[in-house]
């Protein structure tokens, strides 16, 4: 008799816990879902935190800014190109670079042309693209804006790069040099970079 009534009480006991189960595994479930939703917050948190802090590292590489192209004569006689540091057009922008040839380029002679190249930034899966920028860089440290060299885009639209894009450039003439050139070095300032929107290209 005992063991039939324990048989009986086992078997409405796990009654009530196959009753229980559906409802304990729908509670798993939205505890399972709330802390992967946690979890994702806390990745995408993670995510602007990294973010902010590679903003913050390229603070200092934005216009205005100031390169000093040195050995300006060796540069001039070998007519070999100088590349500047990289920048970003602005934080958080596009990352490009200059080229210099101190004595000029193809068809454009006696002049000092500078080439605006862009490159693979980590900032770019943000950015707009294609993109289309012009560059405003004062040759020596003066203010003057007769020594203000506009570099001007060659294409229209400049996609993503996964190499190096070459896409504007300007140039300035060498009689500029003898009142810029100092201790055989040239000075060269980004003062500004513009993003061109597409409605305004």
């Amino acid at each position: 008799l005992i063991s039939a009534h324990m048989k009986e009480g086992m078997e409405a006991h796990l009654s009530l816990l196959a009753q229980e189960v559906p409802s304990l595994q729908s509670q798993i479930k939205q505890q399972a879902d709330q802390i992967q939703q946690q979890a994702d917050q806390i990745q995408q948190q993670g995510n602007q935190i990294t973010m902010l802090l590679k903003l913050l590292s390229k603070k200092n590489c934005q216009p205005p800014l100031e390169f000093t192209m040195s050995k300006f004569a060796e540069h001039k006689r070998n007519n070999n190109a100088w590349d500047s540091p990289p920048f970003y057009s602005h934080i958080g922008g596009y990352k490009m670079y200059l080229r210099v040839y101190a004595n000029g380029v193809n068809n454009v002679k006696n002049s000092v042309v500078l080439f605006a190249v862009l490159v693979g930034g980590e900032f770019d899966d943000h950015l707009e693209w294609p993109m289309h920028a012009e560059l405003s860089v004062r040759v020596g440290k003066s203010l003057d804006p007769k020594r203000v060299v506009n570099i001007h885009c060659i294409k229209k639209e400049v996609s993503k790069p996964s190499e190096d894009i070459l896409f504007a450039w300007g140039s300035f003439p060498h009689q500029l040099c003898d009142t810029v050139v100092m201790n055989d070095s040239l000075v060269l300032c980004i003062a500004e970079v513009v993003i061109i929107k597409k409605n305004e290209a």
